[in-house]
């Protein structure tokens, strides 16, 4: 295969735009990749996606992120709990498993992605105990090692089938690779994180043969760990890479081999935990864990023998296709609209709360906390913040949740004159929180102007101005337009709730 055909399958693997990844990872490596990059950032691109957002607060809520059971109930307090790179970390492994729910070769990316999560694992524990810095970039760095070939399995249509029968006549994968592409999928790994900016320490790991960087060692034992170990925990390859590990670890052979042990468990459990049962069953365990003992005896891995198109590591087909039912439940999840939750509403408050007193609050992680207790909390379909230019002459899209048109958001512009021509205007005069009916009256029906209505609609909605020390800076608005319920008495008065408190927090900042 050519050159051009090689950068053929790049253009097609980045246009074809894999379910969710390519989206979430540049958000997501933009984030990581800016020195100013901010929490609430990484907390907005969250919550835009109603899917993530479930999946990031009941990862948030596991054992394995937060040992000791303290409820997080908002996407705003997990950010400030786990951190940036925690939530990185999670946000990309989510994505990653949305990959198998829709890819044509699932078993083959359920068996890439098993790799991957293994790698993950393996290097960031070995990274731990090296006690190198920023160990969930090594998580991170070692989970996006096989992309290419992820990538590559989720559209391989035809050619994925050749090269599935070559594999099976080669005794390496890469030699197979060659023969049928042309070029092996580890540097379809490097084009696509060079175009999907996916960070230096991936790079350096997929071009470093030696591993002189400490960091990039640990993802190179990881990733070695979770190939060699799909031939068995007691071939000589995994004793070889034991020796390795326990020499860069300064650990005895059997601390280092309870170590990677461990790790394969972990691994297994977390990633069933993110909903890839299929993938999970294909991580290669030391011992039976407790998941494992529900497996048949038909579909148990049995080491050296090959079942179906799959070489090493586990049974081919799951006895429950858990990738449909999970497929299922999330395009029904995002079709939902948020359920007005008192709960979520009080932590919200208290996130504030914690936030101010903190002395860490800026305006925008402020706002990221209201919108989120008034969009999941109040249960309201959509949410909008329009800033206050800095000449004060127009109110513009700054963040907004709900909108199945992001564009519509960061292209609407209003006037913001003190004549008060809209009702925008209206309320950075009026200062007060509205209530705004189907039949408005004769004061507010004029401002609903129709360059309103074109971003709105013409349903009922609440606004209110949001100011820093008595200086208005922008509005909030919500409706519930799109589900068509109604908005109620308790609802405007959370409302108005939640834009004293913003008022209140934006106060005690510094900042004016």
């Amino acid at each position: 295969m050519s050159g051009e055909e090689f950068d053929l399958w790049v253009t097609r693997l980045i246009r074809e735009n894999m379910p969710i990844f390519n989206r979430t990872v540049q958000i997501v490596a933009a984030a990581a990749s800016r020195e100013n990059g901010s929490l609430s950032e990484l907390a907005w691109a969250i919550l835009e996606d109603p899917t993530l957002t479930v999946q990031v607060l009941k990862l948030a809520n596991g054992t394995y992120y937060n040992p000791y059971s303290t409820r997080i109930s908002t996407v705003s307090r997990a950010v400030m709990r786990l951190g940036f790179n925690t939530i990185r970390e999670i946000c990309l492994s989510i994505a990653l498993i949305e990959t198998v729910l829709c890819s044509l070769h699932k078993e083959k990316v359920a068996l890439e992605v098993a790799r991957a999560f293994h790698a993950a694992f393996q290097a960031r524990n070995i990274a731990i105990l090296r006690n190198l810095p920023e160990p969930e970039e090594v998580f991170v760095a070692a989970l996006l090692t096989r992309i290419g070939n992820i990538a590559f399995w989720c559209f391989a249509g035809e050619v994925g089938e050749q090269l599935e029968r070559a594999m099976l006549d080669s005794e390496r994968e890469d030699q197979a690779e060659l023969k049928i592409l042309g070029f092996k999928l580890e540097r379809l790994t490097l084009r696509l994180s060079q175009e999907w900016k996916l960070g230096s320490l991936l790079e350096s790991a997929l071009v470093d043969r030696k591993g002189i960087d400490p960091r990039v060692r640990s993802i190179k034992l990881g990733c070695a760990v979770a190939q060699a170990s799909e031939q068995g925990w007691n071939s000589p390859r995994v004793e070889q890479i034991v020796k390795e590990t326990a020499g860069f670890l300064n650990l005895t052979r059997e601390e280092t081999a309870k170590v990677l042990h461990e790790s394969a468990k972990a691994a297994a459990e977390i990633t069933e935990t993110f909903g890839a049962r299929r993938s999970s069953r294909l991580v290669p365990l030391p011992v039976p864990l407790e998941v494992a003992q529900t497996l048949t005896a038909e579909t148990a891995p049995v080491p050296g023998k090959i079942t179906g198109t799959q070489k090493t590591g586990g049974p081919v087909s799951p006895p429950v296709d858990t990738a449909l039912s999970t497929a299922e439940n999330a395009a029904e999840i995002r079709h939902q609209y948020p359920k007005p939750d008192h709960g979520i509403q009080l932590y919200s408050l208290r996130d504030l709360s914690t936030l101010v007193t903190s002395g860490r609050a800026d305006v925008n992680m402020v706002l990221s906390i209201v919108l989120e207790g008034i969009y999941r909390g109040i249960g309201m379909d959509r949410v909008l913040f329009v800033l206050l230019t800095p000449d004060r002459l127009h109110l513009k899209g700054k963040y907004g949740l709900g909108w199945t048109d992001e564009g519509c958001i960061e292209s609407f512009s209003i006037g913001a004159d003190s004549e008060m021509q809209n009702i925008f205007s209206y309320l950075l005069v009026y200062r007060k929180p509205v209530w705004v009916t189907e039949k408005p009256d004769n004061v507010i029906k004029p401002l609903l102007t129709e360059e309103l209505s074109n971003l709105t609609g013409s349903g009922p909605f609440f606004a209110m101005p949001v100011a820093i020390k008595g200086k208005p800076i922008g509005v909030i608005y919500a409706d519930r337009s799109l589900s068509g319920r109604d908005l109620d008495e308790e609802s405007f008065e959370s409302f108005a709730f939640f834009g004293q408190q913003a008022n209140m927090s934006l106060n005690s900042l510094s900042v004016v």
